[in-house]
């Protein structure tokens, strides 16, 4: 796809293309998704694309969806430049939540505008929308049309404002940042420059690994959780290779959430964050 994409290209005929951004879509680290997108953009680039759309599935943590948008095409542009590759146009789209939704149509629409507030926050080039039926099956033409509107409401009350860079926002940039370089950076060494090469024997060692994927080919080690605040960290790192400042990061935060819930963090906790908002919240707070 990616050659034919090229090809056109070559031609003069302008094709915009997007490799799918949010992996499974239920609690991926931002990390693990831009490894992944920028490795697609890398080999998409190297057959002639010229014109790159990559995603990012929101994880329910306003900073962190920020932080994550924000950073995604300079990863992108960074690692396009250090492989030699083209200048290319970068876009990106935000995938509102991913997961599971709340059945009362009321609330679904409330998840379905926090993507919104994300989106525009983070100020992604494109939004793929959701819709109050996403609990209940396959959505009507009219439950389309009510998630877009819902959606375009929330953009157009926010495309003047923007999310101010605080102390916050600052670390969470420096650490999607420092934790995909990590990644990446493993699996071009891997693949001895090579990316295509180096993926394939990055998912071999779990260099690359994706929470809750289906396939034989993915290592299945890495378990992710929410921190007090709802951020998406990791609990079980695999193989993920992080340094040890990185990991210190995600066990304190997890760690925290941990003593304010008056437990230890624990596989009980991933289940728990997995079906939170479904049940109408962010944190998959045990009930008192």
């Amino acid at each position: 796809m990616d050659r034919l994409v090229g090809l056109y290209e070559e031609q003069g005929v302008k094709i915009n293309r997007e490799p799918f951004g949010p992996l499974t879509g239920t609690l991926v680290p931002p990390a693990i998704s831009h490894a992944v997108a920028v490795i697609e953009g890398i080999l998409a680039v190297s057959q002639g694309v010229r014109s790159l759309t990559l995603g990012y599935g929101q994880c329910g943590n306003l900073i962190q969806d920020v932080a994550a948008l924000h950073t995604l095409p300079i990863l992108a542009k960074e690692y396009l430049a250090k492989l030699g590759l083209p200048n290319v146009m970068i876009t990106t789209v935000f995938h509102q939540w991913m997961g599971g939704f709340p059945q009362d149509e009321a609330k679904a629409f409330g998840v379905i505008s926090w993507g919104a507030v994300a989106a525009a926050l983070g100020k992604a080039s494109k939004v793929i929308t959701k819709t109050p039926h996403e609990a209940l099956g396959i959505p009507t033409k009219e439950a389309n049309a009510a998630g877009l509107r819902t959606t375009k409401q929330i953009l157009n009350m926010l495309k003047d404002q923007s999310l101010p860079m605080t102390p916050e926002l600052a670390v969470e940039e420096e650490m999607i940042l420092a934790e995909t370089r990590a990644i990446l950076d493993r699996v071009l060494e891997l693949g001895e420059g090579d990316a295509a090469v180096g993926a394939v024997r990055a998912f071999q060692v779990g260099v690359i690994d994706v929470p809750f994927a289906p396939s034989r080919y993915n290592s299945g080690k890495i378990l992710p959780a929410r921190d007090s605040t709802g951020a998406v960290r990791l609990l079980d790192f695999g193989n993920i290779p992080f340094n040890e400042t990185i990991k210190e990061f995600h066990r304190e935060r997890i760690a925290k959430r941990g003593r304010y819930e008056g437990r230890d963090p624990s596989f009980q906790m991933v289940i728990d964050d997995i079906y939170a908002i479904g049940k109408g919240m962010l944190v998959g707070r045990p009930r008192g």
